[in-house]
């Protein structure tokens, strides 16, 4: 099964009470096998029709149904992808086949389709297992990636970026989509991702020739949805990067701990953090558990950490250097957090580039990358 295939069980029970009282331990077992089958239902039918009903606001002739369009378009895909994320993880439903079904649906409709859920999935768990991040850039950097482009293509990039559109993780997409007719490890998929691509593109191109002002809002509500998952994504963690299926070196839970940071919107109103975020900014607590299912995070967040738990780190600090790096962070990497006393000091955490956990890992086996640049997290 599935399930025991991506090694879905959490750390050892012994690992997982590390700093916590015995007495006052959760009870893991608890959370690790909880499911709510009528709460995961609605959320389903929830993006599923808050998705068909967004594109009947965007293609209508008002301005107040085109922004209720756009805030609701926005909102399903990044529903969708966190429901991809606990997709994952197998925390929806109790069998495999239910979760891969789902997972493949919410892959297509957030255009992160062109890997199979299983791979997509394997890559995920292996982010968790070997407590590290995985690139399929590496040994090279993603600066490495860029300086290795045309002069106009990288300046295009750049601009785009400074604009807020999130142009590598595009540019990552599309070489995902077109890896199985460039490259020697995906070869067997080429008639499935040119059936998507087919179908994708005829669908986009039906809504074009519908309304042309609907593609345009569409593309907003995708833009800012990237946004919002890439996010949380650049400032999760400070973990080393590596090849995915190279050697990782071993990493205890001291070291998940210290380089895990969980981004609260609000632990006063915790309906936020649902709302937005889909509780997977409840990050320490996800990793300490990865099989407890998104609803219970927050109890086991707060059965797991005092308030003043230093991986706790502020939005408004960490949305200024999103916005305020986005372009420093593509040459020079995530940057570094340091700790003072019992506060962290973000001011250089700049953020990753590229790691979404919706993004398949597999070597751009068919690119020619030089060392252009020297990769450095300062």
């Amino acid at each position: 099964m599935i399930r025991e295939n991506l090694i879905l069980a959490v750390t050892s029970p012994n690992e997982v009470a590390i700093n916590i009282d015995a007495e006052k331990a959760p009870n893991f077992k608890f959370y690790a096998h909880h499911r709510n089958y009528w709460l995961n239902s609605a959320i389903i039918a929830y993006i599923l029709v808050g998705y068909v009903l967004s594109l009947f606001c965007i293609t209508g002739v008002s301005w107040w149904l085109n922004l209720l369009g756009v805030i609701l378009l926005t909102h399903s895909l990044t529903w969708a992808a966190f429901l991809i994320h606990e997709l994952f993880h197998q925390n929806i439903f109790s069998r495999s086949s239910l979760n891969i079904a789902f997972g493949e649906i919410m892959l297509f409709l957030t255009g992160s389709c062109y890997s199979r859920f299983r791979d997509v999935a394997l890559h995920h768990i292996a982010h968790h297992v070997h407590r590290a991040d995985f690139s399929p850039f590496h040994p090279f950097s993603i600066a490495d990636f860029l300086y290795s482009l045309p002069k106009s293509t990288q300046r295009l990039i750049v601009f785009l970026e400074w604009l807020c559109i999130p142009a590598v993780n595009l540019t990552i997409r599309w070489m995902i989509a077109l890896a199985p007719f460039l490259s020697q490890n995906r070869q067997e998929e080429r008639f499935r991702n040119a059936l998507l691509l087919l179908v994708r593109g005829s669908l986009f191109t039906t809504l074009a020739v519908y309304s042309a002002r609907a593609v345009i809002l569409y593309l907003i509500s995708y833009i800012c949805f990237l946004n919002i998952v890439q996010f949380l994504e650049n400032f999760q963690h400070t973990y080393s990067t590596f090849h995915i299926n190279g050697k990782v070196p071993k990493h205890n839970l001291e070291y998940d701990e210290a380089n895990t940071y969980s981004l609260v919107i609000s632990q006063q109103w915790s309906w936020l953090n649902l709302l937005i975020c889909f509780n997977n900014n409840y990050h320490n607590a996800h990793h300490r558990l990865m099989s407890c299912p998104w609803y219970l995070l927050p109890q086991l967040d707060a059965e797991l950490y005092p308030r003043s738990y230093l991986q706790y780190v502020p939005v408004s600090k960490l949305l200024i250097n999103y916005f305020r790096y986005r372009i420093y962070r593509l040459f020079h990497g995530q940057g570094t957090v340091e700790r003072i006393g019992k506060e962290l000091n973000l001011d250089s955490f700049k953020g990753a580039t590229g790691m979404s956990f919706m993004l398949l890992r597999q070597p751009f086996d068919w690119l020619e990358i030089s060392s252009a640049v020297t990769f450095t997290q300062s």
